[in-house]
């Protein structure tokens, strides 16, 4: 799957999702909501230097009421980061061995489909989320001492559960935000060696952990 073409997917299914839930905010007389924040654990790996193209995490998405304490939305979420060689060399059930002169870039887009439950304390707003999506996994290294490269592309199918906290309306935290997925393509095998770096992901799949922060709007 290219990255373009899921791009363009994406596009579509917030436009339709931004119209469902106006429509079905209409027929309930709910308000829909709006959101955008950032993931700080893959931008706090790099410790949040060379912001831009190269280092970036976001996500947006809509959700609309079903009633007073249930809600339904979509999500994009988008990670492209530097894997500098200082974290690689950190211990990882995908990486093992030297990894001295090795770096890389982490790509994650994901596009979910969200289930939300609501516990509102007026101040406070606590809602566990529980997700299915579509997603593009790909992990690129290089290791400039053997000038080898390695890079593994994914099309993949997953679930998430998060917890969102939102206080006085506005600025939530999700924590913790556990993406599970399974591979629908990879482009070759999960194993290498660059040199003397092991690189070992699974064969079908794989788990991330996240933290977001944001802020959430009504229309």
């Amino acid at each position: 799957m290219k990255k373009s073409k899921f791009m363009h997917s994406v596009i579509l299914v917030l436009i339709a999702a931004s119209f469902g839930s106006f429509i079905i905010a209409k027929e309930n007389n709910r308000k829909p909501s709006v959101f955008a924040g950032i993931e700080l654990i893959e931008l706090k790996q790099n410790e949040f230097r060379d912001l831009g193209k190269n280092n970036y995490t976001y996500e947006f998405g809509v959700l609309s009421p079903i009633d007073e304490k249930t809600s339904w939305g979509v999500r994009y979420s988008g990670i492209g980061v530097e894997l500098s060689e200082s974290h690689l060399q950190e211990p990882s059930p995908a990486y093992d061995g030297d990894f001295t002169g090795v770096t890389g870039n982490l790509a994650v887009q994901r596009i979910y489909a969200d289930y939300y439950y609501t516990w509102d304390f007026n101040f406070l707003k606590i809602q566990p989320i529980m997700s299915a999506g579509l997603g593009y996994n790909a992990w690129r290294f290089h290791n400039s001492l053997t000038s080898e490269n390695y890079a593994l592309h994914t099309a993949s199918i997953g679930i998430s559960g998060r917890f969102r906290f939102t206080l006085f309306s506005y600025v939530f935290v999700e924590i913790p935000c556990i993406d599970i997925f399974a591979y629908l393509y990879r482009s070759r095998e999960p194993e290498a060696m660059l040199g003397n770096a092991h690189i070992n992901f699974s064969a079908i799949g794989g788990i991330f952990n996240w933290i977001y922060t944001g802020v959430s709007v009504e229309l």
